[in-house]
């Protein structure tokens, strides 16, 4: 979420759980009249205060301004996407759903996030698992370290950070169904040189090497 009006111009607020009413909890708590922009890992958009919740339909008209601005520079939407991974780096996201039905299922969930928070994967995808967010706890704990404290909010949420930067995965139980979520992130800095096709096969190989190394470690498929 972003806001303006601040000595500093442009403030992100970011390190809130996955959810859009973390976003409108924290636009409640600044300025309303500043915000600009909130946006989350399920597709949430949002701009202006008008609701506290994801909003489909700015969202579109935005995403149809957008297209005509790179229509009028001679660009597909594709075209002006690849355009930001080039400059910025490639970003590739996946969502995966761990089902756990019947009466055994909530202890199931319980379980397998406190082996999130105690004793989780050594690697995913061939990668280091670098530290452990466990918002629950509000403590992140270092491979092979102590727990430090957390500054976040409180949650049942576990985040994976992975060796590579910009690389980790999101767990918490979903709020309304019997299953575990996964949030998946891929990230490719900007280098000269590489051609983009190529990041994001290899990002999309990745991420399938992630998958099956989840639904390993959950004992389950997606």
């Amino acid at each position: 979420m972003r806001r303006i009006g601040d000595a500093h111009g442009v403030e992100t607020v970011g390190d809130l759980q996955v959810g859009f009413k973390w976003i409108g909890q924290v636009l409640e708590q600044r300025d309303p009249a500043k915000f600009i922009l909130g946006v989350e890992e399920s597709y949430g958009f949002l701009i202006g205060d008008h609701t506290r919740d994801k909003d489909a339909a700015v969202a579109s008209m935005i995403l149809a301004e957008l297209t005509a601005r790179a229509k009028a520079d001679g660009l597909s939407l594709h075209q002006k996407l690849d355009a930001l991974f080039a400059q910025y780096g490639c970003h590739a996201e996946r969502t995966i759903s761990v089902k756990m039905p019947g009466s055994e299922g909530m202890d199931r969930m319980k379980s397998l996030m406190a082996q999130f928070r105690t004793d989780p994967p050594a690697t995913l995808a061939g990668i280091k698992v670098a530290q452990v967010r466990d918002y629950l706890n509000q403590t992140r704990t270092p491979a092979g370290g102590d727990p430090r404290p957390l500054v976040g909010p409180r949650g049942d949420m576990v985040m994976l950070d992975l060796a590579a930067e910009g690389n980790y995965v999101a767990v918490r139980p979903s709020g309304t169904e019997p299953k575990v979520k996964f949030y998946m992130f891929a990230y490719d800095a900007p280098k000269t040189g590489r051609n983009l096709a190529d990041v994001k096969t290899a990002q999309s190989d990745w991420l399938d090497r992630m998958q099956k190394d989840l639904e390993a470690f959950t004992g389950c498929e997606s």
